[in-house]
C-alpha cells in the first residue's frame, strides 16, 4: 500500500507540473517510472557433463530479477541486479522465466529455451545477412544449448554468445570478406564449429551486368520471397563450369512453392540490340528448373521470362535467349502469360525461381550472370539453330553469310540454312571458328564430317588449332568431284597429318590428335585460285549408329562399347556366303573367354517399339553353336529393360530373328524385379546390348552385320 500511496503522489506532482512546462519535460518524468526495458540473460552452460547453468540477468532499470528456472518443482529465485543464479539441469528443454521489477514496483518478463544435451551438438549451419556493411549470423544446430559467433577480426577477439534462435550482429568499420566462424555449445565437453568466408561489401555500388559477387563495392541484395535465404559466399565446389576460387551467390530454398528472389538492377538490361543472351553458372546436386524472369520495363515493357533446366550435375552453365524462347510472364487471370515474346526494350528487375512451381527444398547457387549476344558455335554445326552466332572468322579475301540451301540435291536434300563461302580468287583463302566446346580427339571417334557443295573440283583442307593444353595443330585434306553436294569425311585416326607452324615443326608427317582443339579452319582450295561461292554444312563427328546397322555408312561411328574382356572392331566380310554373301563391311565382337562379355550402342536415335514393329533381325556368324541374347535398355522415359535369347547353330551366317512382340522377358535389374516374366515393350529405348554366350565361356570371334527392325 506504500508503494501505490507513493506512485499516485508522484503522478500527482506530474501532472501540476505539466501545466506549465513543455511536453519533453512530462516525458522524462515518465521515463523515470517505467517498467524495466531492455532485459535479457547472459547463459554460461558449463561444458563438464554436470548441467551447471549459470544465469545473470541484465535490464535497464531493474532492481531485482525473479528468475524461474524450468525445473518441474524448483522454486523462483530473487536476486539483486548485477548478481547472477546458479542451477543444475538434467537432459531436456526448459523454459527460464525471467521476472525484473523496478524502483517504482513495475515489471518486466524475459522467456529463453533453454536446451540441456550431453552429446555434442551436430548438423551445424549458419545464415549470413548483409546489409550496407551490418553483418547477422543466425546459427542451427541439434542439442546446441549455445552458440559462440566470431565475426573474423582477429586471434584475440572475444566471441559474441547466442542462444538457439537468436541472431549476433556486427558492424564493420570498413568492407571487405571476413571468415565468419561459429562455435555450438552443448552441456557436454566436445563442440562442432563452421566456418564461411562472407562478404561484406559496405552498400556503395548498385547491381549491374555482369553480377560475380566479387566486388565489394557491390550490394548484392537479392530481395527474396516465400522462404528463399541468400549469403554471398565462397565457391564450395570449383568444378565443372566454375573452376574459379571467388564469390558466388548462395540460394536456400525452404521448401515452399515460388520461392524466389529478384535483383533490382542499377543499370537496365537493354534487349534493344542484338545482345538478348543471358548466361548463368547454376550449381545443385539434384535435377531443377530454373526459371529467369525480367521485370520493371522501363517504358512499361512487358514482363517475361524462360525457364531451362539443370541436370544435377553440379556447376552448369545456362544460357537463356530471349530472342527465341522468352513467353510472356502472368500478370493477372485475365493475361496468364506463356505466350512467345521478343524483348526489346529495358528492365530494372531480374528475378530468378529455382523449381518454382515444386517443393524442392535445399541450398542453389549461381554466379557469372551476363549479358551475352549469341553463343560461337559448337559440334554438330548446322546453321538452323538460332542459339548460334554462325558468323565465321575469314582471311586473305574470303567472305561468308549464312544463306538458304540453294541446291536441295545429293548429299543434302534439306531445306535449312548452310554456311556459304566465297573466294575472292587469292591463294590461302579461308574460314575459322572459335568453338564454344572444344572438339574432343582423345577417345576413339575422331572422324569428322562435312556436306560440302561445289560446281567445280577443288580440294578441301580441314585444320585443328588451338589445342587446349598446346596441342599439336593438325590437318587433312580431301578431294571434292564438283559435283554439287557431297558428304566429306576426315578421319583423324589414320589420315592426319601436322600443319605448317613455321617451317621446322615436321609439316606433313603423320599425327594422330589426342587432345581437344577450339579453333576449326577450313580452306577451300588453299593452294590454289579458284573464285566462286562454295556451300557447307553439318559439320559434325560421326554420330553413333541408329537402326539399320550395315557397318558400311560412313556417316555412323560403329565402334561399340564393350565389357567384361571382349572387343570389337568393323572389318570386311570374311566369309561371303550363306545369310550373307555381300562383300561389305561387318562387326567383329571377340570374346576372351570369361561370363557375361559382350557389346552395346547407345544410338543416335532410339528404337521404338510403341507400333507393331516389335521385331529385330540380325545377322550373326559364327562356327560354334551359342546363345546369342539381344537386349534394350535405356528407356527414354523409364521404361522397362527388356530381352530375348535365341540359339545360333554354328553354320557361319544366319539370320537371327527377336521377336519383342512375343518371345521379350524381363531383364535383371536388382534380383527383385520380375526377372524372366513376360514382358511386351512399348516404348523406346537408347541403348542396344548383345551378348554372345554370355552365361558361358566360349571364346573366338564373332561377326554382326545388317542389324534391322521390322
Amino acid at each position: 500500500m506504500k508503494i501505490f500511496k507513493l506512485l499516485v503522489l508522484v503522478l500527482t506532482a506530474v501532472t501540476a507540473f505539466t501545466a506549465c512546462e513543455e511536453d519533453i519535460i512530462t516525458n522524462y518524468a515518465f521515463e523515470d517510472i517505467s517498467a524495466p526495458q531492455n532485459l535479457k540473460a547472459n547463459f554460461v552452460v558449463t561444458q563438464d557433463d554436470s548441467g551447471l547453468v549459470t544465469i545473470t540477468p541484465v535490464g535497464e532499470g531493474a532492481s531485482t530479477f525473479t528468475v524461474y528456472s524450468g525445473i518441474e518443482g524448483d522454486s523462483a529465485i530473487t536476486i539483486n541486479a548485477g548478481e547472477s543464479v546458479n542451477f543444475t539441469y538434467t537432459e531436456g528443454e526448459y523454459l527460464v522465466r525471467i521476472v525484473a521489477t523496478g524502483a517504482t514496483g513495475l515489471t518486466s518478463e524475459y522467456n529463453q529455451n533453454l536446451i540441456i544435451s550431453f552429446t555434442a551438438p551436430e548438423n551445424l549451419a549458419f545464415t549470413t545477412s548483409v546489409s550496407g556493411l551490418k553483418l547477422t549470423v543466425t546459427p542451427e544446430a541439434t542439442n546446441a544449448a549455445q552458440f559462440d559467433v566470431y565475426f573474423g577480426l582477429g586471434d584475440e577477439e572475444e566471441p559474441v554468445t547466442i542462444m538457439p534462435g537468436e541472431s549476433a550482429v556486427y558492424e564493420y568499420a570498413e568492407p571487405g570478406t571476413y571468415d565468419i566462424r561459429v562455435v555450438a555449445r552443448a552441456a557436454s565437453v566436445e563442440t562442432v564449429e563452421l566456418t564461411k568466408s562472407i562478404l561484406v561489401a559496405g552498400a556503395v555500388d548498385p547491381i549491374v551486368m555482369p553480377i560475380t559477387f566479387d566486388n565489394p563495392d557491390v550490394n548484392y541484395e537479392f530481395v527474396t520471397f516465400n522462404g528463399v535465404i541468400f549469403e554471398v559466399v565462397a565457391n564450395p565446389d570449383q568444378s565443372g563450369a566454375n573452376t574459379s576460387d571467388s564469390n558466388v551467390g548462395a540460394i536456400k530454398n525452404s521448401g515452399a512453392q515460388f520461392e524466389g528472389g529478384t535483383f533490382n538492377l542499377g543499370t537496365p538490361v537493354d534487349f534493344s540490340g542484338a545482345d538478348k543472351t543471358i548466361t548463368m553458372k547454376f550449381w545443385s546436386d539434384k535435377p531443377t528448373s530454373v526459371l529467369l524472369k525480367f521485370e520493371g520495363g522501363v517504358n512499361g515493357e512487358r514482363q517475361n521470362e524462360i525457364s531451362k533446366a539443370h541436370g544435377g550435375t553440379g556447376w552448369e552453365e545456362l544460357s537463356f535467349n530471349f530472342a527465341t524462347e522468352a513467353n510472356t510472364s502472368y500478370i493477372d487471370q485475365s493475361d496468364t502469360g506463356g505466350q512467345p515474346f521478343v524483348p526489346t526494350g529495358q528492365y530494372t528487375a531480374m528475378t530468378i525461381f529455382v523449381d518454382g512451381p515444386g517443393t524442392l527444398a535445399g541450398t542453389f547457387y549461381i554466379d557469372d550472370i551476363e549479358q551475352t549476344g549469341l553463343a560461337a558455335p559448337k559440334l554438330p554445326v548446322t546453321y538452323d539453330q538460332a542459339a548460334f552466332d554462325y558468323t565465321m572468322g575469314t582471311f586473305n579475301g574470303t567472305s561468308f553469310e549464312v544463306v538458304t540451301n540453294p541446291d536441295q540435291s545429293g548429299a543434302n536434300t534439306r531445306a535449312s540454312k548452310v554456311g556459304a563461302i566465297t573466294n575472292s580468287g587469292r591463294n590461302w583463302e579461308g574460314v575459322a571458328y572459335n568453338l564454344s566446346e572444344p572438339v574432343d580427339f582423345s577417345g576413339e571417334n575422331k572422324t569428322i564430317q562435312i556436306k560440302v557443295w561445289s560446281n567445280v573440283s577443288v580440294p578441301v583442307l580441314l585444320k585443328f588449332e588451338g589445342g587446349v593444353n598446346g596441342e599439336r595443330q593438325n590437318e587433312i585434306s580431301k578431294a571434292h568431284t564438283g559435283s554439287g553436294w557431297e558428304l566429306l569425311t576426315f578421319d583423324f585416326a589414320t589420315e592426319a597429318t601436322k600443319s605448317f607452324i613455321d617451317g621446322s615443326q615436321g609439316v606433313g608427317e603423320p599425327f594422330v590428335p589426342t587432345g581437344q582443339y577450339n579453333t576449326l579452319v577450313l580452306f577451300v582450295d588453299g593452294p590454289g585460285t579458284t573464285a566462286g561461292t562454295f556451300y557447307i554444312d553439318d559439320i559434325q563427328k560421326n554420330p553413333a549408329p541408329r537402326l539399320p546397322i550395315n557397318f558400311d555408312n560412313k556417316a555412323f561411328y560403329y565402334a561399340m562399347g564393350t565389357f567384361n574382356g571382349s572387343s570389337f572392331e568393323v572389318v570386311a566380310n570374311p566369309d561371303q556366303s550363306g545369310a550373307n554373301t555381300s562383300a561389305s563391311n561387318v562387326g567383329a565382337l571377340t570374346n576372351s573367354g570369361r561370363n557375361w562379355e559382350g557389346g552395346a550402342y547407345n544410338l543416335s536415335q532410339p528404337v521404338d517399339f510403341s507400333g507393331s514393329n516389335k521385331t529385330i533381325t540380325m545377322k550373326v556368324w559364327s562356327n560354334v553353336s551359342v546363345p546369342v541374347l539381344l537386349k534394350f535398355e535405356g528407356g527414354v522415359n523409364g521404361e522397362r529393360q527388356n530381352e530375348i535369347s535365341k540359339t545360333h547353330g554354328g553354320t557361319g551366317w544366319e539370320t537371327m530373328t527377336f521377336n519383342f512382340a512375343t518371345e521379350a522377358v524381363k531383364s535383371y535389374i536388382d534380383g527383385s524385379q520380375g526377372v524372366g516374366e513376360p514382358f511386351v515393350p512399348t516404348g523406346q529405348y537408347g541403348t542396344l546390348v548383345l551378348f554372345i554366350d554370355g552365361p558361358g565361356t566360349t571364346a573366338g570371334t564373332f561377326y554382326l552385320d545388317d542389324i534391322v527392325q521390322q
